[in-house]
């Protein structure tokens, strides 16, 4: 949690809306009966549609591209395998020459397959079906040299299953009827005794045709067992992903219902005297409460010794004996102390020793901030203007690069936790300056990993490995002050969605407008978020001085050659999406 905001005069009776977020964390609210018969009421709406961006079929393709692409390069593997041992066997010279051949040939053709599919655009139901008729066309002529009824046919199983997995269904279906006929042809062929098994592993005891007939069956049948249990295990994938999504969508609905409740939630919010009004928690005296929250309380207060004014916040009673939120209390503490910058909200005080007294009244003393939150301003104004977008970059990118050296990760940086001092107050750090506020779910490097589950951040802002349930770093804070500098400068979110499982979606596999298409920016600016929302971590810019020396250079139409060309790549690789 971070510092509260300036405590509104008497004459009004509800605090500013930017106040009111710079006192709660995200995903508080109050526990009041108006409010929660218009959640009820609000419950019984229809569920959101899913976007077209987060439907299973969308889910399965990207997992299709990225399995195709390990389908070529294993065989490559089996493709050199195969060739290695021409060199070892007795087989017929002209059917040699003509297996290496074609091998050869699928290798050559399907590595420019593999290099296509980078770029989804590229994978398309052409390039599929050529690279299954490579699969089939070279399967069969091994199953010529290794002999009809040895272990060859295998390969052409594997080829049916993999092909049946996608979904191209007409094309599935060609190439399984294709494969029948084919190996069809040649066991006919073999068992009426038109032609010798040219194979090195055919047998010389004479085998009568029935026997031939029942083992070219048994091939056959695992040709459509491969096509079948493939095509189910789809269908089965495409309802579990559904069912994930209807679950997710209704986790969606609550989460749209505290959105538009925003307003009820700071009208019913109010100061005045609170039940710890008046009392000493640690060092500090608390006075009325600047904000309530439905988990917990925060105070104005003074030091009681020196005056020092302070926010103070505490967790409500009934929560106290949560471990979970005890936990986010300690970390909150222990970021906080952790880190020296100015642009952080400067710790006071706190429960030190949390998990050991259970029965102690957690607290968390902060310093006393005056002004708003960077959410509260853009509902004023959607966009900020240039001067005020490099203020913002400059103060919280080194706020990221001191948690950084102190082994903190924020992991939800966002509007409602960037807050403005817009009055000299805080520290005496001077009036516009940004502060970083709310580290309750922040990874510090220094102390055990929390034990968490699914996904951690709000993820309007969230990096593609936070998406992923995957461990993130200093790079994951970067991406969402990436994210968040979109917002201002086009007064747009990078991805928008109908619900939790498609916004996921897009961000993991999809890149936003390009940000030049929103608002009349520099080209450079969408050079600059081309890097700054890169999907790989790797990609982005290392530091956060380095993000707001870039950005203030993309603003004036001035990125150095090196960085355009970085960012052209990117682009090169994934395009941006049109607007919507």
């Amino acid at each position: 949690m971070a510092g509260a905001a300036e405590k509104p005069p008497p004459q009004p009776a509800v605090p500013p809306s930017g106040e009111v977020t710079a006192l709660l964390p995200a995903g508080e609210v109050p526990s009041i009966a108006p409010l929660a018969r218009a959640l009820a009421a609000r419950a019984a709406a229809p569920p959101l549609p899913p976007l077209a961006a987060g439907t299973a079929v969308d889910a399965m393709r990207d997992e299709e591209i990225a399995r195709t692409r390990l389908f070529i390069r294993m065989g490559w593997l089996l493709s050199l395998v195969g060739i290695s041992t021409v060199f070892v066997i007795d087989a017929p010279r002209a059917l040699a020459v003509l297996f290496v051949t074609g091998v050869v040939l699928g290798m050559i053709v399907s590595f420019g397959f593999d290099r296509g599919f980078a770029d989804p655009r590229n994978y398309t139901r052409r390039a599929l079906l050529i690279l299954a008729a490579i699969c089939i066309i070279n399967g069969h002529l091994a199953v010529l040299l290794y002999g009809a009824y040895s272990a060859a046919p295998i390969l052409i199983v594997i080829g049916i299953h993999f092909v049946a997995r996608t979904e191209a269904e007409r094309i599935a279906r060609g190439i399984f009827a294709s494969a029948v006929a084919c190996y069809a042809v040649i066991a006919a062929a073999i068992a009426s005794g038109a032609i010798e098994d040219p194979g090195v592993f055919a047998s010389d005891v004479p085998i009568r045709p029935g026997v031939f007939a029942v083992g070219a069956l048994f091939v056959l049948a695992t040709f459509w067992l491969a096509y079948y249990t493939a095509r189910q295990f789809r269908a089965a994938s495409l309802a579990a992903i559904d069912d994930l999504q209807r679950a997710t969508r209704l986790a969606s609905q609550r989460a749209a219902m505290m959105d538009e409740l925003l307003g009820d939630l700071e009208r019913a919010l109010r100061a005045g005297p609170g039940r710890h009004s008046d009392q000493v928690v640690g060092e500090f005296e608390l006075g009325a409460v600047l904000g309530r929250g439905a988990m917990g309380e925060v105070y104005d207060a003074h030091h009681a010794v020196t005056g020092a004014p302070a926010a103070v916040k505490l967790l409500r009673p009934g929560l106290a004996g949560d471990p979970a939120q005890r936990a986010r209390f300690a970390r909150e503490l222990a970021a906080g102390r952790a880190i020296d910058s100015p642009h952080v909200v400067r710790i006071l005080g706190g429960s030190a020793e949390l998990a050991r007294e259970p029965g102690a009244l957690p607290y968390l003393a902060m310093e006393r901030l005056h002004g708003h939150t960077l959410a509260e301003q853009l509902r004023r104004e959607p966009r900020l203007p240039a001067a005020a977008l490099r203020a913002l970059a400059s103060q919280i990118g080194a706020a990221i690069d001191a948690a950084a050296a102190a082994g903190v990760v924020h992991r939800d940086l966002k509007p409602t936790n960037l807050f403005r001092c817009d009055d000299g107050a805080g520290g005496g750090t001077g009036a516009g300056v940004w502060k970083v506020l709310d580290f309750g779910v922040a990874r510090i490097a220094a102390e055990p990993a929390p034990d968490e589950r699914g996904v951690i951040g709000t993820p309007h802002y969230m990096a593609p490995e936070q998406a992923r349930g995957e461990p993130a770093d200093t790079r994951a804070d970067l991406h969402a002050l990436g994210a968040i500098v979109y917002r201002c400068a086009t007064g747009h979110h990078p991805y928008d969605a109908g619900d939790p499982a498609a916004l996921l979606y897009a961000i993991v596999h999809r890149m936003p407008a390009r940000p030049g298409a929103l608002a009349e920016l520099p080209a450079d600016v969408d050079r600059f978020c081309a890097i700054a929302l890169a999907k790989a971590p790797g990609e982005r810019f290392a530091t956060g001085a380095a993000l707001a020396r870039a950005l203030d250079a993309a603003l004036d139409a001035a990125l150095d050659a090196a960085t355009r060309a970085r960012a052209d790549a990117l682009t090169r690789r994934r395009p941006w999406e049109s607007p919507r």
